[in-house]
């Protein structure tokens, strides 16, 4: 990749991952903005410049990516990291939920490739990182459809491979594994009293919090990896990052199913 500085937009870079993806990219000398519902323009306290985005609203990411055209012209990458979680019993959780967690982790993410599009494909050039999970290729309890929208986001980001690659334009999927982010400490929720799920979803919940805390990876490293993965010239599609996120990958990929689950019963005590 060009060693020239590259003008980057990265989604939900309020916090997390994605507030480290943008401060790594900035630190190396690269045009960054860092998108955020909780941002005033130009108002983030970061190393990048803060930019008021909501990609779940159409206006607010035309706005988004106009005045970043206007203000350098380009986007050469794209990095998709916006996202909320899900957790508790499919059969107990509301419909309107589940698509509340599609429509910023799957139609959130596909609206803002529509529109950077044009402009990398007048110029057959771009990059488009997609940020998955580790969950995207297994099916985790009690986070359903977190699980599901992940699922969807791998399928569109192989589609999305296929038909852009004619225009100069790569596509990456990251699929993280467990990163201290504080996503988990905003999306958990009590067991719901009288739930027939109580007991399965209190181990499950045991299991998480460890996971989660202690025995996961600092956003920044994670961020610091994938930076490296964006600014090579790799086209390897997929790319595990964070503690075990690529030999659990791996073992999904080459175990039989009833292995695996029964791996997955055991770890979360269901």
């Amino acid at each position: 990749m060009s060693a020239e500085p590259l003008v980057v937009l990265v989604t939900g870079a309020t916090r997390g991952i994605g507030f480290a993806i943008a401060t790594e990219f900035a630190n190396r000398g690269h045009y960054v903005y860092g998108g955020g519902r909780s941002w005033k323009d130009g108002g983030a306290d970061a190393f990048f410049t803060g930019l008021g985005l909501d990609i779940t609203d159409e206006n607010s990411v035309n706005d988004a990516v106009k005045r970043i055209l206007d203000e350098h012209g380009v986007i050469d990458v794209l990095i998709n990291n916006a996202g909320i979680s899900h957790c508790g019993p499919l059969e107990e959780t509301s419909l309107d939920y589940g698509r509340k967690v599609f429509e910023t982790n799957y139609f959130g993410l596909l609206r803002m490739i529509d529109a950077v599009l044009p402009t990398m494909r007048k110029r057959k050039s771009g990059t488009i990182a997609n940020i998955s999970s580790a969950a995207g290729r297994i099916g985790i309890p009690y986070q359903g459809h977190y699980s599901a929208s992940k699922f969807a986001v791998e399928g569109l980001s192989e589609s999305f491979r296929y038909e852009l690659m004619q225009f100069g334009i790569r596509v990456i999927l990251i699929q993280p594994g467990d990163v201290e982010t504080g996503i988990w400490e905003r999306t958990k929720t009590p067991v719901p009293d009288g739930s027939a799920y109580t007991e399965s979803m209190t181990r499950f919940l045991d299991v998480k919090e460890k996971e989660m805390g202690g025995e996961s990876t600092p956003p920044e490293d994670v961020a610091r990896d994938i930076a490296d993965i964006v600014l090579s010239d790799t086209k390897k599609f997929r790319h595990p990052v964070a503690k075990m996120a690529g030999v659990f990958l791996f073992l999904r990929k080459i175990l039989p199913d009833g292995v695996f689950f029964r791996a997955v019963e055991r770890n979360y005590k269901v």
